[in-house]
């Protein structure tokens, strides 16, 4: 029922936590939309925002086919960008999916030695025998990120690039059948051929803040290696495959607003003291990226909505 000669109710649109501007965009519109913004979210939790001048695209540049790859790959500057950041990031997603991680080293001895070529097939049929016992005793595909580098210490002392690997895992293999499952692997094809056999060693190590432990394996530049110098099992892979992406191009003021959102509202308070937080401002004002291991999905939700899809506009931690 309505009274007559009262005045109608009125709702301040900031009582119910709404900006008194419930279209943030229509504040953007001769703005020019020079800035791309990527958002990446995984399953173990963690998420990526990075942004930069948005590339201008020359259409008059003639452009060629790219080179066709021929020849053998060889490894000599390091791990690229690329390779490390998804080998650090199986190691966080073991210590959030698994709780644990573990680190093997293969090695090769004096007798029984391969070459860079023949020695990924000694490790390929080491991944598999861990494959094969990870199925029978835990009912999965094995997980396992391994990283070659060439042994420093004959390196310095007899100038030998000997390669060797190492294996990070989240499963429980015990120190015998790994040992067992590396000669095998190495020793079994040169008997065939007739070829001098030894045993060889192997090293367990437990792998604690696994992100961070085998990163300072992905830092060593100036090693030779012939082929990969690193790679993963199909399921980790699968693993770190981002669940959400997204691409936006916004006006300089919308960056702002976003860069600000992200860094107050994205990290949960609750466990931010289990996790590290890392972000870089580079020189460029347009440029900004931040990593949270283990994000506020929610305020995820309300970033994108509200600042980048143009929805109602929320307000900040002020």
């Amino acid at each position: 029922m309505t009274n007559v000669g009262t005045e109608p109710l009125r709702i301040d649109a900031t009582d119910i936590g709404l900006s008194i501007r419930p279209y943030l965009t229509e504040n953007y519109v001769d703005e020019k939309k020079d800035v791309r913004v990527y958002l990446k979210r995984f399953k173990h939790g963690e998420m990526l925002i990075r942004s930069f001048t948005k590339p201008r695209v020359d259409m008059s540049e003639s452009r060629s086919a790219p080179p066709i790859n021929k020849g053998e790959r060889v490894q000599e500057n390091g791990l690229s960008k690329r390779g490390k950041t998804r080998i650090t990031r199986a190691g966080r997603y073991y210590q959030s999916e698994f709780g644990r991680a573990n680190m093997i080293t293969l090695t090769y001895g004096n007798t029984s030695l391969s070459d860079h070529t023949t020695s990924k097939g000694d490790l390929d049929r080491f991944n598999k025998s861990i494959n094969r016992y990870v199925t029978k005793e835990y009912g999965m595909k094995a997980h396992y990120v391994w990283v070659a580098e060439i042994q420093p210490t004959r390196l310095k002392r007899d100038g030998k690039d000997v390669i060797h690997y190492h294996i990070l895992t989240p499963h429980y293999i015990p120190m015998g059948l790994i040992s067992k499952f590396w000669n095998n692997a190495v020793n079994k094809p040169r008997a065939k051929q007739g070829l001098p056999t030894e045993k060889l060693y192997t090293n367990v190590k437990a792998a604690y803040h696994a992100g961070k432990y085998i990163a300072k394996y992905c830092q060593k530049e100036g090693h030779r290696i012939v082929g990969n110098g690193y790679n993963m099992s199909q399921a980790t892979s699968s693993g770190i495959r981002a669940i959400q992406q997204e691409c936006f191009d916004i006006s300089m003021s919308q960056f702002e607003r976003v860069k600000e959102l992200a860094l107050t509202t994205l990290v949960d308070k609750k466990t931010e003291h289990h996790f590290f937080q890392e972000w870089e401002e580079k020189e460029k004002e347009k440029e900004f990226m931040i990593w949270v291991s283990n994000g506020n999905e929610y305020a995820l939700g309300e970033l994108l909505k509200y600042e980048l899809v143009g929805n109602e506009s929320i307000q900040s931690n002020q």
